[in-house]
């Protein structure tokens, strides 16, 4: 199974903030934000990787270029326009079931990996990460509302009251046809998110099943939160 590492994002988060840097090659102890994410893939075991660029991240192709430091094999896909986390995945999808690893979140484990693939591999069916967040915060994330380990709800950034869940989606994903055929048919304008797919895949059979992430996450999506990774990320 191929891993898919989207790293076309504007970054507009970052914007302002004087970074030299892509926000995927900002450094966190010995490695960049992606060099993070493919060592992730890597241990996981994944065949390659993909890596979905802009046409201006000029430093992310030549960082990829390197393919001695790479730990894995890594094809590179232009999505043109900042189009989404959907439309990258599609940019990707061959028929097969495809692995989605967002690079924001650092982690230094891997076996969220073996418990998707096995739950995917039993039960056929699409399969995410969540984790668990204070009920206060649940507005800044996608959530799922879970039966057990199968998703039954996906609501995107909750307003109080809207949802009774506090699991967070964390962005691990296998992703099957009925996901990658609602992206397709989405005729979303703008930025195309793959939780739509997910969401879609629920109301069809074998649906969406979730795996429970409880370790540590170096949060890099915010510069508040790539700070305080920074400060806190163990010094080889």
């Amino acid at each position: 199974m191929r891993v898919v590492i989207p790293a076309a994002g504007l970054g507009s988060r970052f914007a302002g903030h004087n970074f030299a840097l892509p926000k995927e090659l900002l450094p966190l102890g010995d490695k960049p934000l992606l060099g993070h994410a493919l060592a992730e893939a890597a241990r996981a075991g994944f065949e390659a990787a993909v890596v979905v660029l802009s046409p201006t991240k000029h430093q992310i192709a030549a960082f990829l270029s390197n393919s001695d430091r790479l730990p894995l094999p890594v094809d590179t896909v232009v999505q043109s326009q900042p189009l989404g986390v959907g439309e990258a995945v599609l940019r990707c999808w061959s028929g097969e079931p495809l692995a989605v690893l967002l690079p924001d979140d650092v982690v230094l484990e891997t076996e969220h990996w073996a418990q998707l693939i096995e739950l995917h591999n039993q039960s056929g069916a699409a399969t995410l990460c969540v984790r668990e967040v204070p009920p206060e915060t649940t507005r800044r994330f996608g959530i799922a509302e879970c039966d057990g380990d199968r998703v039954v709800g996906l609501v995107e950034k909750p307003p109080p009251g809207r949802s009774t869940s506090n699991l967070a989606i964390f962005g691990r994903y296998i992703v099957t046809e009925p996901v990658a055929a609602a992206l397709g048919r989405s005729g979303v304008a703008g930025e195309l998110e793959l939780t739509y797919g997910f969401a879609a895949a629920i109301e069809s059979s074998p649906g969406v099943r979730a795996v429970h992430f409880a370790g540590r996450i170096y949060d890099c999506g915010t510069p508040a939160d790539y700070s305080a990774s920074v400060a806190a990320f163990p010094r080889s």
